[in-house]
């Protein structure tokens, strides 16, 4: 009886351990790629509208920023989308095996820049509103 209880109990923790160490982060890595694809989305909104507004108003060679031109800027923007929000790079998240903390680390990173944009979105919206 002792020795069935014991055997029980190893199997439980055996089962407790893999869940929490050794199961694959499935969610969290579902959380990443749902980021990665409104960090796309935005960005990508981002850059058409300030495109436009600069276009539009004829802003391009104006400073946005003390010494970053729009023309800099959403060129800036679309290196960045480029090199850091690409379809290759969503792709080869979705086929990595990445550990949690690497997917923590990375779904941080997106939710500034996910922020960021949306400010950069706000500003572009009142500035349109204002002419």
């Amino acid at each position: 009886m002792e020795i069935a209880i014991g055997i029980i109990g190893l199997l439980i923790a055996w089962f407790t351990y893999q869940k929490t160490f050794l199961a694959k982060p499935k969610e969290e890595k579902e959380h990443l790629l749902s980021l990665f694809y409104a960090t796309q989305k935005i960005s990508k909104q981002v850059q058409e509208d300030l495109t436009q507004y600069a276009v539009q108003y004829n802003t391009l060679g104006i400073e946005l920023y003390p010494g970053i031109t729009y023309d800099i800027y959403i060129s800036s923007m679309k290196d960045a989308y480029n090199t850091n929000l690409s379809d290759d790079l969503y792709n080869k998240i979705k086929n990595e095996k990445l550990t949690k903390s690497v997917i923590s680390s990375m779904a941080k990173s997106l939710e500034k820049q996910l922020e960021s944009l949306q400010l950069m979105q706000s500003e572009i919206n009142m500035k349109v509103k204002q002419v």
